[in-house]
């Protein structure tokens, strides 16, 4: 395992002793600024780092470059442009007395909703936090020791919040003064795809065929990348020169089985091992932590499900853990670097299923919400029920919805309350869809179509994460990890519908509108429903404010279904 530091550059120059609004403006460090910097450098004379990586801003590159000085000056600086503190649009370089004498009503919606506020030409935290977790997913994966990494509040805010599961309006709390160090320790995941047979059962080559507009090959490398995992190993055999131009890239690693068509698959995988096990030694343990195996023919495991196996890795409990839906064997199975000497002593016996049944070794079996990593494909019949399943797998059906709240352990009122809200919706989606057939309503890519299997399925799952902070947008966030990308979105608005849903009907919509029409397992009116909110929170201001503003957005959303037709502003084809 290694650490990583976050450290917050040290105090700019600024203009006066006023508070400033300060995003991308360029300001240099201060004499105190790189005193800061200067000081804490000395912290980490005696620490080993690989890199530094910093924002492109000059405030930031400073900071660095004293701290290579003072560490190590053999340490690589490199400069990263998703690093940049939040972009401030017009407010940027301005006092905070300036922005509210220019921007009064803008001022005053920032302070109602600071996580979502977007200033004139700039960026909110929301979109921060987008590109922060993307910047940091592609930043830890170009190194394997400690590393430092020299950034702003803001974008380190968001980061650690989402870390930290804290709620939105939480942000501002996490201290982060000039000179402040975050440490996050990171384990480090490689992975090995055995994908040296013939194939010859399928009568095509498995790795690549085509899974929509990807070759199986590519789905696994995206979804490997996606959670964040450094080196991907490919053990080749049949056709190795076509794998090989297929998936090559950058931290993409090849390794040749020449005697392929005589042994078995247990033979591929020790190859990998072994050179996983050779190249810890001369780098050392601290840069590799884990390695994820499965054979090339298991393509549809999602992100989830190795984002989960890596939750119970941090547990410290087990040596191999091996992933199984609905007590099916899954792939990929995460096994720990301190056991492969073990496992590369195994004499074949049972291939790898032997080598991690040795008595010392530690196997946790994980129940995970993921058909797909049980899904392998033999024959061209297997293949074709795969590819089948993967198509509807953005919209789950009322099973596996079932089967996903009860595996989040949903608290069972808000199971109850949400099957209601389900059956309301689907019947307020049938109203929209009667007077579109009735009135010949022609769709078009203003009034797009009402999908009742997406309406019952979010309908459904609206409160899976009811128990977690901010829980629509955990989540939607699981949704997607899990592929279900069909109700995602609508998930995450059930709870504050965005405003440019409100111009016409759509699946969002009618779900937010039966939500609030549903109270406990009683259907009641949109007045009953906040009657009650705002006696509960009559004496908390913010939360009123909140109240207030969703019933809003109910009676909008009311008015515009029982028009039973899209917005004024939005054009509507009718033919006889």
């Amino acid at each position: 395992m290694r650490t990583i530091y976050l450290i917050r550059h040290g105090k700019p120059e600024f203009p006066d002793e006023r508070k400033y609004c300060i995003g991308r403006t360029d300001l240099p460090l201060s004499e105190e600024g790189r005193t800061q910097i200067k000081a804490l450098g000395e912290t980490f004379a005696r620490r080993r780092i690989e890199k530094i990586y910093t924002s492109p801003l000059n405030r930031c590159r400073e900071s660095a470059a004293i701290l290579q000085e003072v560490i190590d000056r053999s340490i690589p600086i490199e400069v990263v442009d998703g690093l940049a503190e939040i972009d401030m649009g017009e407010w940027d370089g301005h006092s905070f007395d300036e922005i509210r004498e220019q921007f009064p009503a803008e001022y005053v919606a920032r302070g109602a909703d600071m996580y979502d506020f977007r200033p004139p030409q700039g960026e909110s935290f929301a979109d921060c936090a987008g590109r922060a977790r993307t910047t940091w997913n592609e930043l830890r994966m170009k190194s394997r020791g400690d590393i430092l990494v020299i950034g702003h509040a803001g974008w380190f805010r968001t980061l650690i919040s989402g870390w930290e599961k804290r709620k939105k309006t939480e942000l501002l709390q996490i201290p982060f003064g000039y000179g402040q160090v975050y440490e996050r320790k990171d384990y480090v995941f490689d992975a090995l795809i055995s994908a040296a047979g013939r194939s010859s059962r399928m009568g095509d080559f498995k790795p690549l065929m085509k899974l929509g507009a990807q070759t199986v090959l590519e789905r696994e490398i995206q979804t490997l990348r996606a959670c964040g995992v450094h080196e991907i190993t490919i053990i080749t055999g049949h056709r190795a020169e076509d794998i090989r131009a297929a998936a090559a890239g950058t931290g993409i690693h090849f390794i040749h089985n020449p005697a392929y068509a005589e042994t078995k698959m247990f033979d591929s995988v020790c190859l990998g091992l072994s050179y996983y096990e050779e190249k810890r030694k001369m780098a050392g343990k601290e840069t590799l932590d884990g390695i994820f195996f499965f054979p090339v023919d298991v393509p549809l495991f999602t992100p989830f499900t190795l984002e989960y196996e890596k939750y119970r890795f941090a547990e410290g409990d087990g040596d191999v853990y091996l992933p199984e839906y609905e007590k099916t064997p899954g792939h990929p199975i995460l096994i720990h670097a301190d056991v492969i000497s073990k496992l590369l002593q195994h004499d074949g016996t049972m291939g790898l299923k032997g080598a991690c049944e040795q008595p010392e070794i530690r196997r946790i079996s994980l129940d995970v919400p993921d058909p797909g990593c049980a899904f392998d494909a033999d024959t061209q019949e297997e293949f074709q029920k795969l590819s089948d399943w993967e198509k509807k797998r953005p919209v789950p059906d009322k099973e596996e919805c079932e089967r996903l709240l009860a595996w989040f352990h949903t608290p069972e009122a808000t199971v109850r309350h949400s099957r209601v809200v389900a059956e309301l919706a689907v019947e307020l989606a049938d109203r929209v869809l009667k007077h579109r057939a009735e009135t010949c309503v022609e769709m078009t890519y203003k009034s797009p179509p009402i999908d009742k299997y997406k309406i019952y399925a979010a309908a459904l799952l609206h409160g899976i994460a009811k128990a977690y902070p901010e829980h629509p947008e955990t989540g939607a966030g699981w949704l997607r990890f899990l592929g279900h990308t069909g109700i995602a979105d609508i998930v995450a608005d059930h709870m504050d519908l965005p405003e440019e849903k409100l111009g016409y009907l759509n699946e969002s919509l009618i779900v937010y509108l039966a939500d609030k029409q549903v109270q406990g397992e009683r259907r009641v009116t949109i007045e009953e429903r906040f009657a009650a909110k705002r006696e509960k929170f009559k004496d908390n201001p913010e939360a009123l404010a909140g109240v207030e503003r969703r019933y809003q957005l109910a009676k909008r959303a009311e008015v515009l279904l029982q028009k039973g037709k899209e917005g004024k502003s939005y054009e509507i084809n009718e033919n006889n």
